[in-house]
């Protein structure tokens, strides 16, 4: 018999946790499992599935704030109980929180993914929410800082993963001196996490020597007007433009000559590794708690600076403007973020970990 698997997670909009989540469902269909996704509040869904993935989803979201608080508990034991899967999979605290409280007195097993960062995005309720993971089967993290902010017991039982490189990539590389002069940024307008404001004040610096170059945002989000007006006041109007949500990455950034990531926390940034995938030489913050690092080795496939540090950021943007042929080896070692991260190998990860997880819980259970 197929095992069966249910992720759960409250929305399929675009983001790096979603779109892992749907780069694991489709090829573990792909690989003979029957997969269920459960979209808990709303009907979301901005990442292709394979026709194989059974997706289902509340559309009905209630406005009173109690009831849209507690409603997802009912509803997702529900779907539990409809499906029984063998294994629930779940993305994002609050799906993590919900999925281990509905599944409390069965013998469903829950292995959690936790894709933020716990050391910056903490309050009394993402902190009452992650009380609960002791109870988990399993857990998987992005980085091994991520994973050593829990307790033992929740590390015992866990792993680490990291993103894979998702699509096909071309072999060729165009020279860095035939490339556009842009500088790529792709991130969610979030200032507090993402700091496009280090970026503009870093690329103030930059043009002052490069009058020629452009910062191209992609991307939407809640700051981005603040983002806009800050531009306007540091006279960079005719210097920074401003793309929007893209769908292809690849096509956007292929012909840049530099990728910069600024973000004070992450997981691990699908951005940059795209941005590595297509041999671009990335310049990223030393972000909490790990991920850039553990993607760059410093001067040899990648650039690091420290968090917030708008000086060092721009000498370092300047320097491979400067030398070019450090710059192009630098791409040319990023790209081999492919090999490292091999789709399939990454996989093979979780699969291995899915069957490490349900023969522990069946060898448990029929020891009791």
């Amino acid at each position: 018999m197929k095992i069966r698997i249910l992720f759960v997670i409250s929305l399929l909009k675009y983001g790096g946790a979603q779109k892992i989540l749907s780069f694991l469902a489709n090829n573990l269909s792909s690989r003979g499992y029957e997969v269920y996704i459960y979209t808990f509040a709303g009907n979301t869904i901005d990442y292709k599935l394979n026709k194989e993935v059974i997706v289902l989803y509340e559309d009905k979201v209630h406005k009173n704030i109690l009831v849209k608080k507690f409603a997802p508990f009912f509803k997702t034991r529900r779907i539990i109980k409809q499906i029984n899967p063998d294994v629930v999979i779940s993305f994002l605290t609050n799906a993590n929180f919900l999925s281990i409280i509905c599944t409390m007195f069965t013998k469903i097993p829950v292995i959690i993914s936790e894709r933020s960062d716990p050391y910056y995005e903490k309050n009394i309720m993402l902190s009452f929410m992650r009380l609960f993971y002791r109870f988990a089967d399993g857990a998987v993290f992005q980085t091994t800082g991520a994973r050593n902010y829990y307790s033992e017991k929740i590390r015992k039982i866990s792993t680490v993963i990291p993103n894979p490189v998702i699509g096909e990539y071309e072999n060729s590389l165009l020279p860095f001196s035939k490339r556009k002069n842009e500088i790529a940024f792709i991130a969610r307008f979030d200032i507090k996490q993402k700091r496009q404001d280090v970026i503009v004040k870093a690329f103030k610096k930059v043009v002052e020597k490069y009058k020629e170059m452009k910062l191209v945002f992609y991307g939407d989000g809640p700051d981005l007007e603040k983002i806009m007006r800050m531009v306007e006041r540091y006279n960079l109007s005719n210097n920074v433009i401003f793309k929007g949500k893209i769908d292809n990455v690849n096509c956007a950034l292929k012909d840049a000559k530099l990728f910069v990531l600024t973000s004070d926390y992450e997981g691990i940034p699908n951005a940059l590794i795209e941005a590595m995938s297509i041999g671009l030489p990335v310049i990223s913050t030393d972000c909490s708690p790990g991920g850039a690092r553990s993607l760059i080795e410093h001067k040899k496939n990648g650039l690091l600076v420290p968090r917030g540090d708008i000086d060092e950021l721009a000498n370092s943007i300047i320097y491979l403007l400067d030398n070019p042929d450090i710059a192009e080896m630098l791409g040319k070692e990023a790209k081999k973020i492919i090999e490292t991260l091999d789709s399939n190998k990454i996989l093979d990860l979780w699969e291995d970990y899915l069957k490490k997880i349900l023969k522990k819980v069946t060898k448990k259970q029929t020891t009791t």
